[in-house]
Order: structure tokens, then sequence, then C-alpha cells
């Protein structure tokens, strides 16, 4: 019998469903039976066991549509009328766009085997489109043409998440769920080491220990962009005590998972005091909670890595 929770959010269906027993709905409590806050999105992901690539393109294409709608949200969010009032309505349209798509794949079962390469065709003729956006207004805030609030680097980071997402259903449809661990290292590290970041830009210039230690985390994670030993070196010649306390939490784990599982811990404490503004900054909560659900993608990834 599939699982269910509850949702609060008011964007969230009334209902969370993992529509069939192989698949783990995953909150930010371990085991609760729904969302701890309006901003929190629940994430469904198969469990370990499940190889089968209708039920992993199900959980990817629910996932990755709903992050591809909150990249358009968010930005509309940077994207002032005054400044960018055309891109801004673009922007809106994906928001829409995959954010529909997104409640039709939760709100359904996965497809039938035969039916997964035309599945994740559809999802992918909506993600290239998105994916010259990104690559468009990145290149025209660069050289000035666009005067929007959102950094190249930004565009460039969603582009390169959408253009991920793009490779992973190529992959699915050919069959293959499984993911390679180099990929997944290059890929999440490059990404986590952005997210913090982000992050120290966005804090309040009063969070001076917050700020420090999103740019020391920003450096452990490019150092282990180099798997094994050499980049666990690296990154501890680097870092130490970053990289020891993380070591610290999770004994019994390797470097790379130990970073991202302490990155994880990091963004569920942070999006909560976010959320109760213990934390000063500009970050919008809906910010905090999607680049959570990243690092848990992250770290489940690196779990299912060969």
């Amino acid at each position: 019998m599939a699982q269910t929770g509850k949702a609060t959010g008011p964007e969230a269906a009334a209902e969370v469903r993992a529509p069939v027993e192989s698949m783990d709905i995953i909150t930010r409590t371990p085991n609760a039976t729904g969302p701890e806050s309006k901003f929190e999105k629940v994430v469904i992901l198969p469990n370990a066991d499940d190889k089968d690539p209708a039920n992993h393109a199900w959980a990817d294409a629910r996932f990755a549509t709903d992050i591809l709608s909150e990249h358009g949200l968010f930005f509309a969010l940077l994207m002032p009328e005054e400044l960018a009032k055309e891109e801004r309505a673009e922007a809106l349209g994906f928001y829409r766009e995959f954010g529909e798509m997104h409640r039709q794949i939760a709100a359904d079962q996965p497809p039938q085997r035969n039916e997964v390469k035309p599945f994740l065709g559809r999802i992918r003729e909506k993600v290239m489109p998105f994916i010259e956006y990104k690559r468009r207004l990145g290149d025209a805030q660069r050289s000035g043409k666009l005067r929007s609030l959102v950094w190249p680097l930004f565009f460039d980071h969603t582009r390169h998440e959408a253009e991920r997402w793009e490779r992973r259903f190529n992959a699915l449809a050919g069959g293959e769920v499984e993911f390679e661990r180099k990929e997944v290292v290059t890929f999440w590290t490059n990404i986590m080491d952005e997210h913090a970041r982000f992050v120290a830009h966005l804090l309040d210039p009063d969070e001076y220990a917050l700020i420090e230690k999103a740019f020391k985390t920003a450096e452990v994670f490019r150092k282990l962009q180099s798997d094994g030993v050499a980049g666990a070196v690296a990154a501890l010649s680097a870092q130490p005590g970053t990289v020891a306390g993380s070591l610290g939490q999770n004994p019994n784990a390797d470097a790379v998972m130990s970073a991202a599982q302490t990155m994880l811990d990091f963004k569920t404490t942070a999006v909560r005091d976010i959320e109760s503004a213990r934390i000063k900054s500009i970050i919008e909560p809906r910010l905090a909670d999607h680049v959570r659900r990243e690092a848990l993608k992250f770290v489940n990834e690196l779990k299912r890595a060969v």
C-alpha cells in the first residue's frame, strides 16, 4: 500500500503520495507524517532496492519539474518589471508550465515500462527551451544588456542543472537507472560549492560567522571535485577544521559523503532558522528549502552510485 502524508504548503497537493511501496517519502524530520511548515516540500524517491526504470523516471520527473518550476519563480522574484518586464514574464511562464507538469506527475502513477521513453520525452521538450532561456539571459546579464538582479552565475548554475536533467532523462529512457560515482561527485560538488557561495552573498552582512562558514564550505567542495584520496587531502589541507568537523559527525563516511551529509544537515537547520528569522538574510524560504532538497538528492545519488 502506498505511503501518504499531509502537505500544508499553499501550492502543495492536499496529500503527498508514494505511488508504489518501493518508494520512500523523505521529510525534513525523519519519519514525519508530513511537512513541518508551509515551505517544506516532501521528496519521494525509489528505495535502494528499486531498479525499475519506470519508478525512477516518475520520481526524477516529479523532483525535476518542481525544481525547474522554482527556477522560474526565483528568476521572476529577481526581475523587477522596471528592469526586465519581458524576461520576467517569460520566467513566470516557465514557473507555471513546469508547476502544472509537476502537479500532473505527482497525482499520477509511474508510466508503464513501454511508456517511459515518451513520458520523459514530453518533459524533455519543455526543458530544452528553458535551457536556451537560461543561456541567453546569462549572456545578456554578463554583457550588461540585461540589468536584472540575477547573477550570471545563477543563470549558469540553473542551466547546468537543467542540462543534467536532460542527460538523466535520456539515460532513463534507455533503461539506465544507476548513477556513476565520478559523474555524481563532479556535478554535485560543484553545485554545493556554488550554493555555499550564493548563501554567503545573501546573508545579512552582520552574519559574520555564517558567511565565513559558507565560504569555507564552498572551498571544501571545490577541492572534493577531485574524488578520492587526492581530493580529501586537498580539502583537509585547505580547511582542516571544516573537514575534521564533518568527518567527526559522520565517522563511517568517506570525505565526499561526509561533506554531503554535513551540508544537508546545515541546510536543514538553516531553512528552519530562515523561516523563523533567527538568521538575518534576504534568502526567500522557498529558496532555502529548494537547496535543501538538492542536497538531499546529492546524498541519495551518492549512496546509489557505483
